[in-house]
């Protein structure tokens, strides 16, 4: 098959070797091509203008903006591409939430090849693709972990997700324009997190998210 008429896929994963890998899987298929490889989240939809992709592998766990939002963002931005969602993360919670803001796939990465691409190729088919290994699951210790510290601490997934922001060095400006949400409003959510946790200075704030693993 030629150049012009194999699928673009775009790669969107931090794990540089797991990328790679994926890669060259993708690659062995002759009516797919892999477009562009992204780590960061900051970079998706500049190549996503660049390379045009068909297709996006698209992983949760991102430095930045997660995957979930990501793929809504997408998904409202450019209708016509196809995201599935490949993740570490066996849990129902997160399956089903990809699903409802209309993600087409949710795999995880230790799925089989023959998998991977059967959910490939039902997706551009126009179908759509969830791993029913998924919904069966029982989360993982550290998921539980977290949903019982967030709970206990009368945390949101967005204010845990503005933690891990600040922690990794972003300033108000910066995750206000990650998350899309306003300057204000990210002002508004970091004065209630410092309430939550009794905490006054952004050191104690950083110190506090290594700690806990956030």
């Amino acid at each position: 098959m030629s150049l012009t008429s194999q699928t673009r896929i775009l790669l969107v994963d931090d794990h540089h070797i797991f990328n790679e890998g994926l890669k060259r899987l993708i690659n062995e298929q002759p009516d797919y091509i892999v477009c562009g490889q992204v780590y960061q989240s900051k970079d998706i939809f500049q190549a996503i203008e660049q390379l045009r992709p068909h297709l996006i592998l698209l992983d949760i766990n991102l430095k930045g903006i997660n995957g979930i939002d990501i793929g809504k963002r997408i998904i409202k931005d450019y209708p016509h591409i196809k995201v599935i969602v490949l993740t570490m993360y066996n849990q129902a919670k997160l399956l089903e939430e990809s699903r409802k803001i209309g993600l087409h796939g949710y795999l995880l990465k230790d799925s089989t090849t023959s998998k991977l691409l059967a959910g490939v190729e039902a997706v551009l088919k126009g179908e759509f693709y969830f791993d029913n290994a998924v919904a069966g699951s029982s989360p993982t210790d550290q998921d539980q972990f977290i949903d019982t510290f967030a709970q206990k601490l009368n945390l949101t997934f967005r204010e845990i997700e503005i933690i891990r922001l600040i922690k990794n060095g972003y300033t108000n400006e910066q995750i206000a324009d990650q998350l899309h949400l306003s300057f204000f409003t990210i002002k508004t959510h970091r004065k209630n997190i410092h309430f939550k946790l009794g905490l006054s200075k952004v050191t104690e704030l950083i110190d506090f998210a290594i700690k806990n693993g956030i």
